[in-house]
């Protein structure tokens, strides 16, 4: 019997230190045991469910991470991640650190430089007076709270997207009945210690007049902006999406204290019992050595001496080799072409 770490968990490895890597923060919010508590905390509808029925009942399985394009006249990718369906097994029952939702239906198509997709959307489904309210829900990690203009402006525009593109998907011609509410929620690592652990909302409500009220809220109430400031792990702090959030992105705390407080406090496994030896599923990898959030972090591959940078990529290159990733995937990763790539493992090959 052979122990294996959860994805969840081989993706706090892989980040480490670096948990603030723009995709591994976004593959973070991916895993359905903290997606959960975000909609548990910052989301109204969900406020009166357990966090366990949400991770089990609510999230669907297609999520889209970096995929889907926000301004209208730029194109969509098809980017699947790779999921471990298995489930954890033990007397003692863990929300889920290994299951990722997937991807959305959406048409693969080219890329053009420059184009601005949503970190993380997904659909989630809330039992409601009339049946299942579909929300749609996007999630975005944000390390400058300041970045030269307010955030709730940017969500504002990020949900009116959300809502315009509904038409031809989930209603035609004039039924906007049949509008689904979004959610655009911004979670900030990195703000002043003057606005740090606190939570905004920001949503449309009917101010009368004159004349009775008529209109039911959920006709109006479609559109919802959340800005979650992080701030430092208080130990004492009870379960919460912020304390849970402020966990996994903590520059300071170690690793392994993360995942106890993990395993502990939001009975997340972090571990799973194993059959027999399985290959190390491919999470990122030595990927996240190449990508940084915030402006000057040298994160992996250094952006420094020219000589420095090809050393440290040459090495990494090997290493994501002999962890069998193609030569294409190698390239991207590490930024550099598939000829010079060639060219550092022909070595290793021979």
């Amino acid at each position: 019997m052979t122990k294996q770490q959860t994805g969840l968990a081989e993706t706090l490895d892989m980040a480490a230190e670096k948990a603030k890597c723009d995709h591994c923060a976004k593959k973070i919010l991916a895993f359905k045991a903290v997606s959960a508590w975000i909609l548990k905390d910052c989301a109204k509808e969900f406020s009166h469910c357990s966090v366990d029925y949400i991770s089990e009942h609510c999230l669907s399985d297609d999520v889209e991470v970096s995929e889907h394009a926000v301004h209208q006249d730029q194109p969509s990718r098809d980017t699947k991640l790779n999921v471990n369906d298995q489930k954890v097994n033990g007397d003692v029952a863990k929300l889920d650190g290994d299951e990722q939702v997937t991807k959305l239906n959406s048409e693969s198509t080219s890329i053009r430089e420059g184009t601005v997709y949503y970190d993380v959307r997904f659909n989630a489904k809330v039992p409601g007076e009339n049946g299942l309210i579909t929300l749609i829900i996007n999630l975005e990690i944000q390390t400058k709270d300041k970045p030269g203009y307010e955030l709730v402006t940017r969500g504002m525009y990020y949900c009116a997207r959300m809502i315009s593109e509904q038409h031809g998907t989930v209603f035609t011609n004039e039924h906007y009945e049949k509008l689904q509410k979004v959610y655009s929620i911004w979670i900030c690592p990195s703000v002043a210690k003057c606005r740090q652990n606190g939570m905004f909302c920001y949503h449309m409500v009917e101010k009368p007049i004159f004349g009775e009220p008529y209109v039911k809220e959920e006709n109006y109430d479609l559109m919802e902006v959340v800005v979650l400031n992080l701030g430092e792990v208080n130990g004492n702090s009870k379960p919460s999406a912020s304390h849970l959030l402020s966990t996994l992105f903590s520059a300071k705390l170690p690793l392994e204290e993360k995942k106890q407080i993990l395993s502990e406090n939001y009975n997340i496994a972090m571990v799973k019992e194993m059959e027999s030896e399985v290959s190390t599923m491919c999470n990122l990898s030595d990927a996240i050595e190449n990508r940084g959030i915030q402006k000057g972090e040298a994160i992996g591959i250094k952006k420094g001496e020219a000589i420095g940078r090809m050393e440290q990529a040459r090495a990494t290159a090997i290493r994501m080799n002999k962890k069998g990733l193609s030569l294409e995937d190698i390239a991207e990763a590490i930024d550099f072409n598939i000829e010079t790539v060639k060219k550092w493992l022909a070595p290793v090959s021979a």
